[in-house]
């Protein structure tokens, strides 16, 4: 971000100091100050210390309990945001982005039902937290401005496939039937380090001798101690879900066929291979279900594209930032 005044930038900022009245006596400590200018914007760090009681208010804290350290960060977070919302309302501007009025109420009537609140309450409720309803308006325009907004520049452009939505599912390991058919080589870690130590490096030589083409079965037969040994180390098929921890991770991520590494357990040393899965066809996967894994998809994409379009946007934007007040006598 910019951060040296234009003379434009600097010329608009006097402007407003001085119509404000917040300059005070000369070499006098300023009441108010610009802390930030956006383009041919400004905030005012009143406007930023009412921000920032509202957020610590929210949270049920008192600005007196926060730290200098984490006030300063806090600060800091929140003028960025601030920002942002500048340059986003900036951009609604020039796209010419408007909200009418019969919008705007009906988004009100929407959130007074979703809340339970008919006027009376809705007046209380705005009194306790020292808004007003042209205040709350202002604030249903600004988020239904930003939200087309985004629909114009960023969601009209997001497309999730079918397939993005498969490799979710799989990945959230939602599913519960799911079956692992695995062939293990087993060598026990024996009573004391040493045995642990020589257990290990036997299995490090037999894996060693598979990555170099040797037959997994066979090994198997000759070396492992534990389960299926006799069939090559086959256990059969086993729900992922009643596998042990460590076996699971190990095979989670494999292709059918794939050899792990060594994994190490509290009994001793597992070679694993993966021989097949059986899993439940993801097209046939409860179509809410899939829904649910598109639009979190489709939320994720915008974010990402969001946060790459606003830095872009701050980046060829004129930004200068001021959060300690104007020393005295300048």
């Amino acid at each position: 971000m910019k951060r040296l005044f234009s003379p434009h930038g600097f010329a608009c900022a006097l402007m407003v100091l001085l119509c404000l009245g917040l300059m005070g006596k000369a070499g006098a400590k300023p009441v108010d100050w610009i802390v930030a200018v956006v383009n041919d914007d400004i905030i005012l760090n009143s406007e930023l210390e009412e921000r920032v009681k509202a957020i610590a208010q929210m949270s049920g804290q008192s600005l007196a309990s926060v730290a200098a350290a984490q006030m300063d960060l806090l600060k800091t977070e929140v003028l960025r945001q601030m920002i942002r919302e500048k340059l986003t309302a900036q951009e609604v501007a020039r796209l010419k982005i408007s909200v009418s009025e019969r919008e705007v109420e009906g988004a009100l009537e929407r959130i007074k039902e979703a809340n339970g609140l008919d006027d009376e309450q809705l007046a209380e409720m705005l009194r306790r937290e020292g808004r007003t309803l042209e205040q709350l308006k202002a604030k249903i325009r600004e988020d239904m401005e930003r939200a087309r907004l985004i629909e114009r520049v960023l969601k009209s452009k997001t497309v999730i496939t079918e397939d993005q939505v498969d490799a979710y599912l799989r990945d959230q390991r939602n599913d519960p039937e799911e079956k692992r058919r695995l062939a293990v080589i087993f060598l026990p870690a024996g009573a004391d380090a040493t045995q642990r130590a020589a257990a290990r490096q036997k299995a490090e030589e037999i894996l060693a001798k598979i990555r170099d083409g040797a037959d997994f079965a066979g090994l198997a037969r000759a070396y492992s101690q534990g389960p299926g040994a006799d069939q090559g180390g086959d256990i059969g098929y086993i729900k992922a879900k009643d596998l042990a921890g460590p076996l699971e991770r190990v095979t989670r991520d494999l292709e059918v066929g794939g050899v792990s590494q060594v994994v190490e357990s509290s009994a001793g040393f597992y070679i694993v291979k993966l021989l097949d899965v059986q899993r439940t066809d993801l097209k046939s996967v409860d179509e809410r279900l899939r829904e649910k894994a598109r639009q979190e998809l489709f939320q994720q994409e915008v974010n990402k594209k969001y946060e790459k379009w606003i830095r872009e946007l701050e980046a060829k934007s004129f930004i200068q930032v001021h959060l300690a007040p104007p020393s005295e006598g300048s």
